[in-house]
């Protein structure tokens, strides 16, 4: 047996060696719900480009932000009052709601933890508030409230051990709290951004800010909350830098390229644009669900290798046995989703 693994193990590393140096690519996406003809579309990270302009078909009630929770897509969906629950194929697997939300927004995923933005009283609803549910279970987990703070939130980004929350007030553009909901302070407010809708963060670390109202997108200091440089974004609502440098950027058009090299923006997708966020499809042979099939799966595979048993995480093709079969399924997709 010891000299059976020794020989994979070495097998192992070569092959994997020799992959990587293939340059395979990952099956990462930017996704974006289409909320005029709802369905899910698929954008390429690298340039902005349409991949699929329709997943799958979704259910309706406004989607408004679609987010990557395992091995679901969790979509928001603002009229219908709820976060429905995808898998990567289109089934409808359950959702969050409506009790307890009304008219919700942009979401987080922060330690295990949903958080929703949430502006309305209906179904026992908390009113201007982040509600917040554990995510393996969906157990509701309270809620704080954004009332005069972010007294209508839109969007929620993490940064750090705190959370920046915008709103459509034109008091208090982003707001900042504690991850526990305590006010941290005013992150941003002027009249050149107003309704500011999804934030992101960009390739320096600063700040990329939706503005619905201001019709712009613009570039927020991470540590002051300073504008640094904007451009033109009519009705903005969803923001994502790109991996070439350029803006994805939506509004109720579609979503569209902001080249800061030529300070022009091209329609890319036609639809009702909203939120945009990564999906990493995990591929065959990523055992640990990282989205990436690499030295810590083979490595799972080789130090199993010769197990038996049910419901091995390593026996890939579910025989009863962790075997070459199981090897060769992480060698042949070494390198995806990386």
């Amino acid at each position: 047996m010891e000299s059976q693994r020794s020989f994979w193990l070495h097998l192992g590393w070569l092959l994997a060696v020799l992959l990587a140096f293939t340059g395979a690519f990952g099956q990462t996406y930017v996704m974006m719900p289409d909320s005029t003809n709802n369905r899910l579309v698929l954008f390429d990270p690298e340039t902005g480009s349409v991949v699929n302009n329709n997943l799958f078909g979704l259910a309706g009630g406004t989607p408004l932000h679609a987010l990557q929770v395992g091995n679901e897509i969790w979509v928001s969906e603002q009229l219908g009052d709820r976060v429905s629950r995808w898998s990567f194929t289109g089934d409808f697997l359950g959702a969050l709601g409506p009790s307890g939300l009304d008219n919700i927004r942009g979401m987080a995923l922060i330690d295990g933890v949903l958080y929703v933005t949430n502006a309305g009283t209906a179904n026992g609803a908390p009113g201007a508030a982040i509600v917040k549910f554990d995510a393996s279970t969906g157990t509701p987990l309270g809620f704080f409230s954004t009332a005069g703070l972010a007294p209508s939130p839109f969007g929620i980004l993490r940064d750090g051990e705190t959370i920046l929350v915008s709103s459509a007030s034109a008091n208090d553009d982003i707001h900042r709290f504690d991850l526990n909901g305590n006010s941290l302070g005013t992150f941003h407010n002027s009249t050149a951004l107003n309704f500011v809708e999804q934030m992101a963060f960009d390739a320096d670390g600063n700040i990329l800010a939706a503005g619905f109202s201001s019709n712009n997108v613009v570039v927020l200091d991470r540590d002051t909350g300073a504008i640094l440089r904007s451009f033109s974004a009519p009705g903005a609502r969803g923001v994502f830098q790109l991996r070439n440098g350029n803006i994805l950027w939506t509004n109720g058009s579609g979503a569209h390229v902001y080249d800061p090299s030529t300070g022009t923006s091209t329609l890319f997708y036609s639809g009702g644009g909203r939120y945009l966020d990564l999906l990493v499809l995990r591929v065959e042979g990523d055992i640990n669900g990282d989205g990436c099939v690499d030295d810590a799966d083979l490595l799972q595979v080789l130090f199993a290798f010769g197990q038996t048993g049910a419901e091995l995480p390593e026996d890939i093709n579910g025989d009863g046995v962790v075997d070459d079969a199981d090897l060769l399924v992480v060698l042949f997709n070494f390198g995806q989703g990386c």
